[in-house]
């Protein structure tokens, strides 16, 4: 189409959306009593909505017909462009005081993501993704570079909610991390999946393991690993991303074992 929207447009607006959720985030994070619901599996704050709507507001404006898919308020409109957002990527964590959280915010055209940008405000770290145009930590070119061997390395392992609240799956996952642990240092479970594509990106860690993930990170993330380098193979709810190939494979033996 003659018409569609350049790829650096999108970017800037998912930068200015993502920033405008984080530095709300920043200016809330342990000010007092966190206004939230506290269930067995899964926090819902106040805050959330909030960063939310702050998100949304700067989309609109810029993109006042294009649809959106919000962690908290679902899915909105039908177009050919769909902005999928997660607000606060790391509720817990922030509820709990931990600071690790992102904004995560991706634009999809005809359902493949061609733009994203997740930002971590306490660092002051905003990553960058374009598809073909690379991927960038606050105006910097990443790659997933890492030469260290994996008996010595770190892998994050990334669990969706939806694998959370199904007793197979739950069991599944933990057969996955037994399995990833036999073949790295340490398997890393941060709450807060943007900030591990974040590290995934600049190669700072090994790998990384989803497992039926939730869709507001994964899209923002797949695009930011696949931009900075990261080879990766998905199939049946598991993506498995690394700096290297074999790597990939390796990690697949894992999750194939377990």
């Amino acid at each position: 189409m003659n018409d569609r929207i350049p790829v650096r447009r999108l970017a800037d607006v998912a930068v200015e959306a993502a920033r405008a959720g984080g530095t709300f985030l920043a200016a809330e994070f342990r000010n007092g009593e966190v206004e939230a619901t506290y269930g067995t599996d899964d926090v819902k704050a106040a805050v959330d909505r909030d960063a939310e709507r702050r998100v949304v507001r700067t989309i609109r404006e810029a993109f006042p017909d294009h649809a959106y898919h919000g962690e908290e308020s679902g899915r909105n409109g039908d177009h050919e462009y769909r902005w999928v957002v997660d607000p606060l990527d790391g509720t817990n964590n922030f509820a709990s005081g931990l600071p690790s959280f992102a904004t995560a915010v991706a634009a999809l055209r005809d359902g493949e993501p061609v733009a994203s940008a997740i930002h971590e405000p306490l660092p002051g770290t905003t990553y960058r993704a374009e598809v073909g145009g690379g991927a960038t930590a606050n105006g910097e070119p990443i790659a997933a570079d890492s030469d260290l061997p994996l008996d010595r390395g770190t892998v994050s392992l990334v669990v969706g909610l939806s694998a959370i609240r199904d007793p197979e799956r739950r069991a599944a996952a933990a057969r996955i991390e037994d399995a990833l642990s036999t073949r790295c240092k340490r398997v890393l479970q941060t709450w807060s999946p943007c900030v591990d594509w974040g590290l995934v990106a600049r190669g700072s860690l090994e790998g990384i393991v989803c497992y039926h993930p939730d869709v507001y990170e994964q899209y923002a993330g797949e695009l930011l690993a696949a931009e900075a380098g990261v080879e990766s193979e998905a199939r049946d709810g598991v993506y498995v991303g690394a700096s290297a190939a074999d790597v990939v494979d390796a990690l697949w033996d894992a999750v194939e074992a377990a």
